[in-house]
């Protein structure tokens, strides 16, 4: 993106108040009726407003935003990225959602006392240290 200077952006502030008051202008008159059918169809540029003078220039008009003239260039200030800003509460929505899944799970499989009873019985040869292969099994007819 361009960077402009201080002149440049009071040179286009004003030729934007120009077309403000030139708008409104136009727009007062269409509503008080003075323009007729022909003008509205007829639109001409606005006059063009001689360019000031270097100490016309100097004069600064009341009422508008004043920029100021030496902007510290900060080259090191970051922001967070989306990722950084939101990943507190991502942690904390994974670890709720993982919570309720293990409760839910638990709740389904204690439901049903077949499934519970070989659910035991899977922890228990699982404390135990039994074989890959039977606790497979058990996992299967589980299912």
């Amino acid at each position: 993106m361009r960077e402009y200077t201080y002149d440049e952006l009071q040179q286009m502030q004003e030729k934007a108040l120009e077309r403000v008051r030139n708008m409104q202008k136009y727009s007062e008159e269409a509503v008080k009726g003075t323009v007729d059918a022909s003008k509205s169809v007829q639109r001409t540029a606005p006059p063009e407003k001689p360019r000031p003078t270097p100490t016309e220039a100097v004069k600064k008009p009341q009422g508008r935003i004043k920029m100021p003239l030496n902007l510290p260039e900060n080259k090191d200030l970051v922001y967070p990225s989306f990722q950084e800003y939101f990943a507190p509460e991502t942690k904390k929505t994974q670890q709720l959602t993982t919570q309720k899944n293990k409760a839910t799970l638990l709740d389904s499989v204690l439901k049903e006392p077949d499934e519970a009873m070989l659910f035991s019985l899977l922890l228990l040869l699982k404390s135990e240290g039994a074989d890959e292969a039977l606790m497979m099994a058990l996992l299967y007819i589980m299912s």
